[in-house]
């Protein structure tokens, strides 16, 4: 009995001495409340009780966290997940074509009309992005001269842009500039060196720049005639040359972008 309230008294002692540090108590320096684990042990034929203070490090206090174990379908699963390819780049950005003429009412609408029309039968109309403008200003806003509609309408070509003036972002926007004549491309040219000094264009600006007719194969003008002051037969011819052209044109630029493919 009185070895039972020794142990009794010394255990409540420690505990005390553990939870209740003082001024004297050689635990003061650690923690105000710390955990504490009684362990009784059978020593002689008595009861000994042993007190140990426990640290957060202890796993007994702070077990380790559970290690997530997957199930042979979600391990699969997750594989597949991390085999899988990151998501396609968005689809590369449409060849841009210009065509210019002077007023942008006959050559280079009927230009703009023909390409359309060959790139469309070719099933490649979302490779492409198609425009015309004149290197004036004087017709903006209008329709197309109503004989080259006409004359167009009669090879099953509708022509249905509207005038515009060729402008300095065009330089940024489009991959190739087609000039009509001599002298579209030489004011191409000088407006490019003239915006150039205003805002930022790109240096290949100049080498955008080509003639039509330098893709005619069957035809040996060099330019593409102004059939505004004309007869139908100027329509016509123009129209001929526009059509032999650009079949050529977009043989020559599908063989040298591999990305634009029936």
């Amino acid at each position: 009995m009185v070895g039972a309230t020794v142990a009794s008294t010394s255990t409540a002692a420690a505990y005390s001495s553990l939870t209740h540090p003082t001024a004297r108590d050689p635990f003061k320096r650690r923690t105000t409340h710390p955990l504490v684990a009684a362990t009784n042990r059978h020593v002689h034929g008595r009861t000994v009780t042993s007190l140990r203070q426990i640290h957060p490090r202890d796993h007994f206090a702070n077990p380790p966290r559970p290690v997530f174990v997957a199930s042979a379908a979600e391990a699969e699963e997750m594989a597949a997940e991390a085999s899988t390819p990151a998501p396609a780049e968005a689809s590369a950005k449409p060849f841009a074509v210009l065509f210019v003429c002077l007023g942008n009412i006959c050559r280079s609408p009927a230009a703009e009309a023909v390409f359309r029309n060959l790139v469309s039968k070719r099933g490649l109309k979302s490779k492409f992005q198609i425009d015309s403008a004149g290197t004036i200003g004087y017709h903006e806003g209008n329709k197309a001269d109503s004989r080259m509609i006409s004359t167009s309408k009669k090879r099953g070509i509708e022509v249905t842009s509207i005038s515009r003036p060729i402008k300095p972002s065009d330089f940024r926007i489009f991959d190739l500039i087609l000039a009509m004549d001599r002298q579209n491309y030489e004011d191409i040219l000088s407006s490019f060196d003239r915006w150039q000094h205003k805002e930022t264009l790109p240096d290949s600006g100049p080498k955008k720049v080509k003639l039509m007719c330098s893709y005619c194969k069957r035809h040996t003008e060099s330019e593409v005639p102004d059939p505004y002051y004309g007869g139908a037969k100027g329509f016509e011819k123009v129209l001929d040359l526009l059509e032999d052209a650009c079949e050529s044109l977009l043989d020559s630029i599908m063989a040298e972008n591999e990305n634009i493919s029936a």
